[in-house]
């Protein structure tokens, strides 16, 4: 098992990668400023798809209020641009009134010039400039000049959706898809920060297979491939849309939760018990009676963990107390005291070795433990 700290090199990783993406736009922002210069436009704007929604918003702009770039949001055939988007053909006005009728409203400048953002025969964006600074109409070669503009702009978003899938794909365990220890690290580093500033409690579980040795030895790497794959299916099944769940090493996972006290940490733990009682096991372990079994451990920042080192080392500490009970898969650090306390999470069909405890040693238990 990997020792729980992090690599010293996750704030260098973290500051190159910050850099590119930094250059990709501003390489972006650059081709959209010489665009508006080389056709004298007064006003101008870059807008792009939004994934989530396929609406069209603007991602630069020259001339324009800071209220109109967060508030303008357009769909395919919508208006000007919407046109343009639907039509995937360009748009040159030179009198004021667009050659067609306009869904959503008149533009209101004298004239401009409308292209879409072509990749691959989809409109990935709109490059639109209006009124020239001399008062004059855009030509047919201010036209010619934003077109070919518009293909360099394309070629940029091809180059940085590659990058970006680079990334994903870098930052991506193969076997489970879940986020990788590279990832986990960056992405630790940044929350603790975060929970600095804002003063917030962060969360992190860590999560270990038990006997998960012992099943690979009887039936084999490719039956342990499959465990490993449904215990990652429960976890992305249980965890907050924010959460970062990944697989740490070998059986362990860890999964950030951020803005999550104890409480909140313990009910995420609870739902992946809960799921893993119904993902599908592997033929073998079914047919063999062996249930799957997890145990998870539960540690806060910044208390009781000072740091990011400290925090993996809590919840792994706990995780490992959580491993040694007879009665209870999960476990906390206690913020006082530093010690480790069963939370009152029972063991479940298919999660635990004993799941099938009698009520009187449940109540017995909790005797014990209050």
């Amino acid at each position: 098992m990997p020792a729980p700290v992090l690599r010293g090199d996750a704030g260098v990783g973290k500051l190159v990668e910050d850099l590119r993406e930094r250059r990709a736009e501003d390489l972006l922002d650059s081709i959209f400023r010489v665009a508006t210069e080389l056709v004298r436009g007064e006003r101008a704007s870059l807008m792009l798809r939004e994934d989530a929604t396929d609406d069209f918003v603007i991602s630069h702009a020259v001339g324009l209020a800071e209220d109109v770039k967060r508030e303008v949001r357009v769909r395919p055939g919508e208006g000007v641009a919407g046109h343009v988007v639907a039509s995937k053909r360009s748009l040159l006005v030179r009198g004021g009134e667009a050659p067609f009728t306009v869904r959503g409203g008149q533009y209101r400048s004298d004239s401009f010039v409308s292209v879409p953002i072509m990749i691959d025969d989809n409109a990935r964006g709109v490059l639109n400039v209006t009124d020239r600074f001399d008062g004059r109409p855009f030509e047919d070669a201010d036209l010619v000049t934003l077109e070919i503009i518009a293909g360099h702009i394309g070629a940029c978003l091809v180059q940085q959706e590659q990058g970006e899938a680079l990334q994903r794909l870098a930052e991506t365990d193969p076997l489970t898809w879940l986020f990788n220890r590279r990832h986990f690290d960056k992405r630790l580093e940044a929350e603790t920060n975060r929970a600095l500033r804002a003063e917030h409690l962060l969360a992190l579980l860590m999560l270990d297979v038990d006997k998960f040795k012992l099943i690979n030895d009887r039936f084999g790497h490719r039956v342990g491939d499959q465990v490993l794959k449904a215990v990652a299916l429960a976890v992305k099944q249980a965890v907050r849309l924010y959460d970062v769940p990944t697989r740490y090493g070998g059986d362990e996972f860890a999964i950030i939760l951020p803005e999550a006290d104890t409480e909140v940490a313990a009910r995420v733990a609870r739902r992946i018990l809960e799921k893993a009682e119904t993902v599908a096991l592997p033929g073998e372990l079914r047919d063999a009676g062996i249930p799957l079994s997890v145990s998870i451990g539960i540690a806060t920042f910044p208390r009781p963990a000072g740091d990011a080192n400290a925090l993996v080392e809590a919840a792994d500490s706990a995780m490992y107390r959580a491993k040694r009970s007879p009665m209870v898969r999960t476990a906390r650090c206690d913020r006082r005291a530093r010690r480790f306390r069963p939370l009152r999470i029972y063991p479940i069909p298919h999660v635990s070795r004993r799941a099938s405890c009698r009520r009187s040693s449940r109540s017995r238990w909790r005797r014990s433990s209050t």
